[in-house]
């Protein structure tokens, strides 16, 4: 389960073409395990594409102005651009987009893959996954933090942790999937907070958000409670989580921040609560697995919420069965409360991948 990089802009081949009931301009695209609204005819089956994922920031440039009606928004930390979001028309679901590459000529150089041109239209022969992301000054979109998450900074967040993320499943190649049809999994609700991760390492307790590792903001309040107005802080003292690392070494737990004021508050919590989902051995470098995890919550973690469990076992051939697993999302819940998706994790702790449901996004607000 390692830090993904996620490749937002990349060079793909349509895989099918399909029809849109009631629809005479526009047509369902599929490009791996995606699909996408596209103009008719724009797109035919085995050509090549740029194809940008959910949540990619579009830079202001004459090509993505026709973007500018559905998808423009300003923000304070990437400027004006394009959020791409899933949405549906006709009936049918699309999620991310389709560019043509000949529109960028900063993508028709032969040099970006050693010379090779695709025959006829003079395309470079780009290798599937191809990443544009950086080329074509793509950002990822992300929502604007509440005052009350954002905190003092101590520092950048730790190189000797990973960041928290799985692999979405429409991005996994079959043959990955194929080599843990009989492996046994634990997939979890995901849910919809404000990632945290706390760690002890060398006598040092530190508390951080996404991105960055944050000062205890009570270190100089002498008052008799000792107060933080932090609530990553808040939450790590609220379960005694400093006292509790002190004994077991140097390792990080990683989860979810939930509760009022962070994302809507969608799981409809009266407190803040900090859900586990991850534990990350410092010395070791590796995670622990789904049976290592829940041991070390039973005993040395009791108290400390873990995300729901919905399914333990193996998956088998429906592993491969994007509806099936897209079925799974779209169920999950969490207080009765459709969820923002699942996660996967392999009982040997070395791979993971989630699926966020559909539905969901659809309703998501900024």
């Amino acid at each position: 389960m390692a830090d993904i990089e996620r490749k937002l802009a990349t060079i793909r081949r349509v895989a099918k073409v399909d029809p849109i009931p009631g629809a005479d301009r526009i047509e369902l695209i599929s490009v791996d395990g995606w699909q996408c609204i596209a103009q008719k005819g724009l797109y035919p089956v085995d050509s090549p594409v740029i194809y940008c994922e959910i949540d990619s920031f579009l830079p202001v440039r004459p090509e993505f102005e026709w973007l500018r009606k559905s998808s423009f928004k300003s923000t304070k930390n990437l400027g004006d651009g394009f959020r791409i979001k899933t949405m549906k028309m006709k009936g049918v679901v699309s999620q991310g987009l389709l560019l043509p590459i000949t529109d960028f000529p900063e993508l028709m150089n032969p040099e970006l893959t050693d010379g090779y041109v695709t025959t006829g239209n003079q395309i470079p022969d780009f290798p599937h996954g191809f990443d544009v992301t950086e080329i074509l000054g793509i950002k990822k979109y992300e929502k604007p933090i509440p005052a009350n998450l954002q905190g003092k900074v101590r520092g950048n967040f730790p190189s000797f942790i990973p960041k928290t993320d799985q692999e979405r499943y429409q991005n996994l190649p079959e043959w990955q999937l194929e080599n843990y049809i009989r492996e046994p999994f634990e997939v979890s609700v995901k849910l919809d907070g404000s990632s945290m991760t706390v760690y002890y390492n060398n006598d040092y307790f530190g508390v951080c958000s996404r991105n960055m590792d944050l000062l205890d903001d009570a270190e100089n309040n002498f008052g008799e409670d000792r107060t933080s107005e932090n609530l990553f802080w808040k939450v790590a003292r609220k379960y005694n989580l400093s006292e509790k690392f002190s004994k077991v070494g140097n390792i990080a737990l990683q989860g979810e921040l939930c509760g009022p004021g962070i994302q809507g508050n969608h799981q409809n919590l009266k407190d803040h609560e900090f859900f586990v989902f991850d534990i990350y051995d410092i010395d070791m470098q590796r995670y622990f697995t789904p049976f290592e995890r829940h041991t070390f919550m039973a005993t040395v973690g009791e108290g400390i919420p873990h995300v729901p469990v919905s399914v333990v076992g193996v998956i088998g051939d429906s592993l491969l069965d994007g509806k099936f697993i897209l079925d799974m999302s779209e169920e999950a819940k969490f207080n009765d409360i459709p969820a923002e998706g699942i996660v996967f994790k392999a009982n040997d702790g070395k791979f993971s991948f989630k699926m966020i449901s559909p539905n969901y996004l659809l309703n998501e607000k900024d």
